[in-house]
């Protein structure tokens, strides 16, 4: 069953248990700006691209080497820790994290004196998308990832295919931000928030664990959308309340 309720801790975003001793020490360690370990740590980021794990700092030493060394800067690698931050949360801070390592595309372009523009590409495409799920701007999320601009389809043809369940994925995040406000939400507006046929959203309910009422997905309580009334109660000595009183004569 897929997880989509709210995260409740940070231990699987801060030390996912996919990484390695040696990345642990390749992060943490001395060496943690010796460029000579930037294979290591590209490759690493080729293994979370196939698996579908995910490990925010790895990524963000990996832009950080690049930082200072940008004639090793490679665009794609750039480009797939982007789609990994953009997939792993709505309002997480992943994407701006890695956003602020990088300059703009094409001032890495001309470090490297490459012919290749995807970056200049996709890099906008993807920090647009961002900002529509950061904003909870679902149906327009989808509207640009599945458009016919030039940009969108390289996204499409080139990178999506090699991300493991990144459809999947991205799906999750917005239907935990979406268990975080609803309780039920009619089957409709949820096709369109999360990009599924209407033939295939049943079957996408009962794999949350989501139950379907007629037209309506009702959602479980999770801490986030069962709203409890608290009664709050405080205990004034009389002395305290004098004091209030006459103050308030003046």
């Amino acid at each position: 069953m897929s997880q989509v309720t709210p995260l409740t801790h940070l231990k699987a975003w801060h030390s996912p248990e996919s990484r390695t001793d040696v990345i642990q020490e390749l992060i943490h360690g001395v060496d943690r700006y010796n460029p000579s370990n930037l294979s290591w740590m590209e490759e690493y980021l080729g293994t979370q691209v196939q698996t579908g794990e995910y490990d925010l700092f790895a990524n963000l030493a990996i832009l950080k080497l690049y930082q200072f060394n940008p004639q090793l800067s490679n665009p794609d690698v750039i480009i797939n820790i982007l789609i990994k931050a953009l997939s792993a949360t709505v309002h997480g801070p992943d994407f701006n994290l890695c956003l602020s390592l990088l300059r703009e595309p094409a001032t890495i372009l001309s470090e490297i004196e490459t012919e290749d523009q995807s970056l200049g590409l996709v890099m906008p495409l993807l920090q647009n998308m961002h900002e529509l799920s950061r904003t909870c701007q679902f149906t327009a999320f989808w509207k640009e990832f599945n458009s016919e601009s030039e940009a969108s389809q390289l996204l499409r043809n080139t990178y999506v295919p090699q991300h493991a369940n990144l459809i999947e994925s991205l799906r999750n995040i917005f239907a935990a931000s979406i268990s975080s406000c609803f309780s039920a939400i009619p089957l409709v507006r949820l096709q369109r928030w999360l990009d599924i046929p209407a033939g295939e959203i049943h079957a996408w309910c009962s794999n949350v664990g989501w139950n379907v009422d007629g037209e309506v997905a009702a959602i479980p309580k999770n801490g986030d959308n069962d709203v409890k009334a608290g009664v709050v109660k405080e205990h004034v000595e009389l002395s305290q309340l004098t004091k209030l009183v006459a103050a308030a004569a003046y």
